[in-house]
């Protein structure tokens, strides 16, 4: 009769189901958890359709390639310069609620609430994103992917920074 080896591996496993769990949400649980965002009080939408799409952190996404253990970001033949994964423009960690605009026209800090994705603040650009397109975040490239191109009738909360004095100056149909 064969015996059983009495020992602490059935014990240990709930410590590192913790242990991987912990892990994952410091590397990337960040991405996951969405923004608080809504609309400032006082000021009324404008309504406007752009073309939507989705974007998440991933390279194929961003763009970035891997040295050893660091990304980085190829910017010319013989140069690159080191990604900062999951990081804006503006400087914010990317999370659900992020939003890639064209600055010159929505600026940073602009409320905008999206038909089945909910409330976002412009914190991002892109090289693609002119006018009347924005980039929405997901959380993982499978999310980005669902999404697809879209295009949706968009309220936007200007920032009360905006220097945009009359609203007709926005961009009304999508290109």
């Amino acid at each position: 009769m064969a015996q059983k080896r009495k020992g602490m591996t059935s014990k240990k496993w709930p410590y590192v189901a913790v242990g991987v769990f912990l892990a994952w949400v410091v590397a990337e649980g960040r991405f996951y958890i969405p923004k608080y965002i809504r609309p400032p009080k006082g000021v009324e939408p404008v309504e406007v359709e752009m073309k939507t799409t989705s974007y998440c952190h991933c390279r194929r996404c961003c763009n970035y390639r891997w040295f050893l253990f660091l990304p980085y970001q190829k910017t010319g033949f013989f140069s690159f310069r080191l990604k900062h994964v999951g990081k804006t423009s503006s400087g914010a960690t990317a999370r659900p609620g992020t939003l890639a605009a064209d600055t010159s026209v929505y600026p940073y800090g602009t409320v905008m609430r999206i038909p089945g994705y909910g409330y976002g603040r412009v914190e991002d650009t892109g090289g693609a994103i002119k006018e009347n397109r924005i980039d929405l975040y997901r959380p993982n490239h499978w999310f980005a992917c669902q999404w697809g191109v879209r295009t949706e009738k968009v309220q936007i909360w200007l920032s009360p920074k905006t220097d945009i004095e009359d609203v007709s100056d926005l961009p009304k149909e999508g290109k």
